[in-house]
């Protein structure tokens, strides 16, 4: 028997509904922490608007969560994503003290500190920054307290602004080592932490794809993320190099997750754009690189996939530059510029697994429904009932974030280089 699914019902964020979601927390915390050893970390966001699921806060705890799992042996985690946004539960067997203070520095300290808020737990105890004599925290816009400010919804776009401007300036403000790795971690993120999946595994959807979720999609960018930083060692003048980069990627996830379904359009499409602005000498010479790069990769999709998926490599991106892009920067809406993406391209993906005429009615809904926020669940009803799984307009929604942010940054990141 299928099963049924039930499908988030996105309300509007009150004081009153923050206090019923904390409470509803509070015993799933009890519940992980109740008669075990060591630490339960809650990591989460401090944005404290209405949209506490925005993409930015989504990479800020996502970043320093990969952190975490670089720094300590985790022995579990797992994850919510209701209204007050995406957090992390990870159960770590380590002095609580310690922990604690480690989570002090990072939130003080850390260039994207201003963003998480942690909430350390032994079986007896939450441990406060009171019990070690550490001043609370205070807002970086309101220079308020924090935790008193996330009770309530802060109803200000300069504010959400100023968060979001943050969140990206650290993206960028760092090493070349690092900068390439942060963009893709963000376009990653803000794509798969939306509040529908529109077919798709996210934070509150199993998707359409039985060996992916949103815990392995997390193993998967992590892995990714950390081999992204080889990059640099890859002649991007020699085609078989950079195959040789994608290739190692792909194997390296497909051993992390123990699956051994392809990701080589996951990888091609992503790593394509970053191999493109390295080579570039300015922003709109990306679009020429990425053609070169598919013309001289095109042999390899041959051996590995349908050759048609790339022929939007293959026009150097066109409709992403001159539509995807665009209608992100004006709407400012990953959701909205996932279902524009949707509605625009013929996804192979969709009609190798499902057909010509379901793609044709997920193009209807999604640009009958772009902009309509309240009847987006009636697509990702359809998406579900008919199994239907838009993987490649995912990844271009991918490209699209990504390039988005180095458009508006292009001098800077560059520099970086030089």
């Amino acid at each position: 028997m299928k099963r049924k699914r039930e499908f988030m019902n996105i309300v509007p964020l009150t004081s009153e509904s923050i206090a019923k979601l904390r409470i509803k927390r509070s015993r799933f915390v009890k519940d992980m922490i109740q008669d075990q050893s060591g630490v339960l970390l809650v990591l989460g966001g401090t944005f404290a608007g209405e949209n506490r699921q925005h993409h930015a806060v989504s990479y800020a705890v996502t970043s320093i969560f990969f952190e975490l799992y670089e720094r300590y042996t985790i022995d579990f985690w797992t994850y919510t994503f209701d209204a007050e946004g995406l957090m992390y539960y990870i159960r770590i067997d380590e002095d609580p003290k310690v922990i604690k203070n480690t989570m002090i520095h990072y939130e003080d300290y850390h260039p994207l500190g201003f963003a998480i808020l942690s909430q350390v737990y032994t079986s007896d105890k939450l441990w406060t920054r009171e019990m070690l004599d550490v001043a609370d925290r205070t807002d970086f816009y309101y220079k308020k307290p924090v935790e008193i400010l996330l009770n309530d919804i802060q109803d200000d776009k300069k504010y959400e602004k100023a968060f979001v401007k943050n969140v990206e300036e650290q993206i960028i403000k760092t090493d070349k080592q690092s900068v390439l790795s942060n963009i893709l971690v963000y376009g990653f993120v803000s794509a798969f932490t939306k509040p529908y999946g529109f077919g798709m595994y996210g934070p509150n959807q199993r998707g359409n794809n039985k060996n992916m979720n949103f815990k392995n999609f997390i193993l998967l960018l992590r892995t990714y993320k950390n081999e992204m930083k080889r990059i640099f060692h890859v002649n991007l003048n020699d085609p078989k190099d950079m195959r040789r980069f994608q290739k190692d990627i792909e194997n390296k996830i497909q051993l992390t997750l123990l699956n051994q379904d392809s990701f080589y359009f996951t990888v091609h499409m992503s790593s394509m754009v970053l191999f493109a602005f390295m080579k570039s000498v300015g922003y709109s010479d990306i679009a020429a690189q990425i053609r070169k790069i598919a013309d001289a990769l095109e042999d390899t999709h041959k051996k590995a996939d349908t050759i048609a998926r790339y022929d939007i490599a293959k026009s150097g991106f066109k409709e992403v530059f001159s539509h995807y892009v665009p209608y992100f920067q004006e709407h400012k809406s990953v959701s909205a510029a996932a279902l524009h993406i949707m509605s625009r391209y013929d996804d192979i993906s969709v009609i190798e697994e499902s057909g010509k005429q379901n793609l044709l009615k997920i193009q209807f809904l999604a640009k009958n429904l772009m902009l309509k926020e309240d009847k987006w669940v009636e697509l990702e009803k359809f998406c579900d009932t008919h199994g239907l799984y838009p993987h490649d307009a995912t990844i271009l929604l991918v490209d699209t974030i990504m390039l988005d942010i180095i458009q508006r940054n292009y001098i800077k990141i560059k520099m970086l280089f030089n």
